[in-house]
């Protein structure tokens, strides 16, 4: 896969994970500073804890990008005790048939990312009826061998990988937003019980 798409998408996700948890009141407002991504204010939490899940999460993702071996992250607001109250989903999909010259300098990507980040701010009001004691889980779809790559590496023995069935059943999707990057597509949308 594609080094450039890698980088972004992995940034891109750093940013949404952080406002997301932010705008959905997982945290107290005091644990975010702000900062400026995408020409636009985000936040960006200051626990260690949260912090380093997150970047552990960003880091496998990454691998498994690198080996072709992830198709979906979907990031979870759960309850206290982890059952699924709803859950932002980013489909990884390589287009077939790329024209180089189509956003070569990424500006529409940039955009897309900003437009992501601008629209949580109204998407969020949606859901304020969420109880108050809420947590959130960070799920990688991929495939058995990078499964296993992950549970085994020694740089992870720290972090455990949990392989995981979902069987929540989602009563609706609200599409969020497209964003491509070269060869590849990052499609993002929200599914709420």
């Amino acid at each position: 896969m594609d080094n450039c798409f890698i980088d972004i998408t992995i940034e891109f996700l750093g940013v949404a994970f952080h406002n997301i948890l932010y705008y959905m009141s997982v945290y107290p407002y005091y644990i975010f500073e702000t900062r400026r991504k995408y020409s636009v204010v985000v936040y960006r939490s200051i626990h260690l804890e949260v912090n380093e899940y997150i970047d552990l999460c960003l880091k496998s993702a990454a691998n498994c990008l690198r080996n072709g071996e992830l198709q979906r992250i979907e990031f979870l607001i759960t309850t206290s005790s982890y059952d699924a109250l709803l859950k932002f989903v980013f489909d990884i999909n390589k287009i077939d048939e790329y024209d180089q010259t189509n956003d070569a300098y990424l500006v529409q990507a940039e955009q897309n990312m900003r437009g992501f980040c601008l629209y949580l701010t109204t998407l969020c009001d949606k859901f304020k009826g969420l109880p108050e004691d809420k947590s959130f889980m960070i799920l990688l779809h991929t495939n058995e061998s990078s499964a296993v790559a992950m549970t085994t590496n020694p740089n992870s023995e720290e972090f455990p990988f949990v392989e995981t069935e979902e069987n929540t059943q989602f009563d609706k999707i609200i599409p969020i937003r497209r964003v491509c990057v070269q060869n590849y597509n990052l499609e993002m949308f929200v599914e709420v019980k």
